[in-house]
């Protein structure tokens, strides 16, 4: 590996500084294409759920002072589905699951509400009803195509071609579309989950792996299980959402 990990020895150091360095200066210049960009990298293609995403999280964080998430839990965000407007968000805000200035309620809906804690007002952003019309009009092709390789998966390999580039198209067509025309606006009294609590390890006296001791179940012999061991019943984020798991 190299000292500057594929970037020049300034931007390497920049980003030593702030990984978040290329986001930021996006951001505060609204440059929507350049998350777009950016945003693709984590989410492997364009599409306008992501490109949705973006756009909704650039207009959050201009209500907000601090920027982007320093993955430190002041900044929040609350997403109502795990689509691909999803990764819009983690992207250019920075919450995530992971830092846990992410919160994901499965309430199914395109929406994220963005607030910093402490701050008793936060703005939920909604994805329009009719958005499709405003994107049926951008590219016509989009939809059909993305019904027949997604929807049906019933495309050949050239209609799979066809349909990344359209969603492509259509991606950068619509970040020129006025806000108000893809989304409605809610001032909102958000309701946080505390901060993250620390807590220690413990180890599986079945399959020795070390699990987080609020996560541990109790053997018959009262030794220490983890989940799987002890045939508990846990939660799985998919597709369909949060679903039980026998």
């Amino acid at each position: 590996m190299t000292g500057d990990y594929g970037y020049t020895g300034k931007q390497a150091e920049l980003l030593k500084e702030n990984p978040r360095s290329i986001f930021d200066n996006a951001i505060k210049k609204n440059d929507i294409a350049q998350c777009l960009i950016k945003t693709a990298e984590i989410h492997g293609h364009y599409c306008p759920g992501s490109a949705l995403g973006v756009m909704a999280s650039l207009y959050g964080l201009s209500k907000f002072k601090s920027g982007s998430s320093d993955g430190m839990e002041r900044l929040m965000a609350i997403v109502e589905n795990n689509s691909c407007f999803v990764d819009g968000v983690q992207a250019v805000s920075g919450c995530t699951l992971g830092n846990n200035s992410l919160v994901y309620r499965d309430l199914g809906k395109n929406a994220v509400t963005f607030t910093n804690r402490g701050k008793k007002e936060g703005v939920r952003i909604i994805v329009r009803n009719d958005f499709r019309y405003v994107l049926d009009k951008l590219v016509p092709d989009f939809y059909p195509l993305m019904e027949k390789v997604i929807r049906d998966r019933n495309g050949s390999k050239e209609d799979e071609a066809n349909f990344k580039a359209k969603a492509q198209e259509v991606s950068f067509a619509m970040i020129n579309v006025p806000f108000e025309e893809l989304f409605k606006i809610e001032i909102v009294e958000p309701i946080l989950p505390s901060l993250a609590p620390i807590t220690e390890n413990a180890i599986c006296e079945k399959c020795g792996e070390m699990i987080m001791s609020t996560k541990a179940s109790t053997g018959k012999d009262n030794e220490v299980l983890c989940r799987s061991c002890a045939g508990s019943r846990y939660y799985e984020v998919e597709g369909a959402g949060i679903v039980e798991k026998p």
